[in-house]
């Protein structure tokens, strides 16, 4: 098996930057926990042998989730823990789930790996060695969802990971996952939106890239550099960077010297909050700018504000894509979460990646491992967040859309037509 060397870069020394998102995410905190979820912040030590899954015969189904609930990824956490919980809480209240003919209670138990991929990789062998769990739903990102689903693989029970772009993903193992399973967007098809989206409005074609060393950051920021030709643009300068970077100054400076009119960063919150203020006090104004990843949270306007305002970023869910249950989940969470974005889409994309692990329990009528896995395999089905229909390489390619930051919310700015609202130009929070 392919070794997965953590990324300890995760585990930032960015006190500061680290307390505001954490504020932030105490906005959209999941409720606390009731009959059918237990949560954690430490996990045990794990056993050494693990022991077989509860069989259909009577006891409450375990899932389990190591989730960064604290830590910079606290944010992401708390909107996947919220949409596990409603999917949990749904099958409970209709009076459990059905496994081969009689009715279960499930049972969530969430540990908080503080966004540190060697405890993800720690807790979700507790979850599935002491827990009990017959199968885990994923964390957020790749650094923190590749050791949870090779784990998965070694221990031989299923995961369902979510928020985890695909090709990032599959390079944990390039020879193929056999228990692990990715419901999220196509690199491929996400790296053509920039662009895409670009086309909307006059630019002189020249691109600044501005990705980090990480897992997705080194897979979109080649995606970028190839892609650019073939779509009518240049990449005229290409900054690179290790996470944790907090001074951007230089990079800037030959971003503007090189007369790119259209920005497209991969990083994480807290480095693009500083990258975005100092594009401000530097006078850096693109036509187009997009974060991707870093404007992925309502952190983004909650802790730029009007500096934000017109940032693109991609997404993989919108109300006015009409798909099931859409207007259920803005009435429930868009007021709480302080208008819809991408946290909402969270939420979305996390509770359909629970509902396609409990159908498949429910198909296989067994707790058996492999007959969940060969279940999970057949799924077919238009849920909450889209169509869902696995491949060979064990991922569903959600269609990835762009939003763009418009005051609280982030609204569908591509594809245009039926519900979409227009691009504003050039970037409304990065002018004087």
């Amino acid at each position: 098996m392919t070794a997965y060397r953590a990324n300890t870069s995760y585990r930032w020394s960015a006190v500061a930057i680290v307390g505001v998102l954490l504020a932030t995410a105490c906005t959209s905190a999941a409720p606390a926990a009731t009959g059918g979820s237990t949560s954690a912040t430490t996990a045990p030590a794990a056993a050494t042998t693990a022991p077989q899954p509860a069989a259909a015969g009577g006891g409450d189904i375990v899932i389990g989730a190591s989730l960064p609930l604290s830590g910079p990824l606290a944010p992401f956490g708390a909107n996947i823990q919220m949409g596990y919980q409603r999917a949990v809480d749904n099958v409970n209240k209709a009076g459990g789930l059905d496994v081969g003919g009689t009715k279960h209670q499930v049972s969530l138990v969430v540990l908080d790996d503080q966004s540190d991929p060697n405890m993800a990789t720690d807790q979700a062998r507790t979850l599935y060695q002491r827990n009990n769990a017959v199968a885990l739903l994923g964390a957020a990102t790749p650094p923190l969802n590749i050791p949870i689903s090779q784990v998965a693989d070694q221990v031989k029970r299923p995961a369902v990971i979510g928020a985890c772009p695909i090709r990032a993903w599959l390079s944990g193992k390039p020879d193929g996952w056999q228990y692990a399973w990715d419901i999220f967007f196509d690199e491929n098809q996400m790296t053509d939106l920039q662009f895409q989206t670009a086309d909307l409005v006059q630019t002189n074609k020249k691109v600044a890239l501005f990705t980090d060393t990480e897992e997705d950051g080194v897979t979109m920021g080649d995606l970028w550099e190839q892609k650019a030709p073939t779509l009518g643009y240049q990449v005229a300068y290409h900054a690179k960077f290790p996470v944790g970077t907090n001074n951007f100054s230089s990079q800037i400076d030959a971003a503007k010297s090189a007369s790119a009119q259209v920005l497209i960063a991969q990083m994480v919150p807290p480095d693009a909050f500083a990258l975005w203020k100092q594009m401000k006090a530097l006078s850096y104004q693109p036509v187009v700018a997009y974060c991707e990843k870093c404007g992925n949270s309502g952190a983004w306007h909650q802790v730029l504000g009007d500096v934000g305002e017109g940032t693109n970023a991609a997404d993989w869910w919108s109300s006015s894509l009409g798909y099931p249950e859409s207007q259920d989940f803005v009435n429930a969470y868009a007021q709480q979460l302080g208008g819809q974005s991408t946290d909402l889409s969270g939420i979305v994309s996390s509770y359909a990646a629970a509902q396609v692990l409990l159908d498949a329990i429910t198909k296989a009528g067994s707790t058996s491992p492999e007959a969940i896995n060969a279940a999970l395999a057949t799924t077919d089905k238009t849920y909450a967040v889209g169509p869902v229909k696995f491949g060979a390489d064990h991922t569903s390619a959600l269609k990835a859309i762009m939003d763009q930051w418009q005051g609280p919310n982030m609204v569908r700015v591509y594809p245009t037509g039926s519900g979409s609202t227009a691009l504003k130009a050039p970037v409304p929070g990065l002018g004087q």
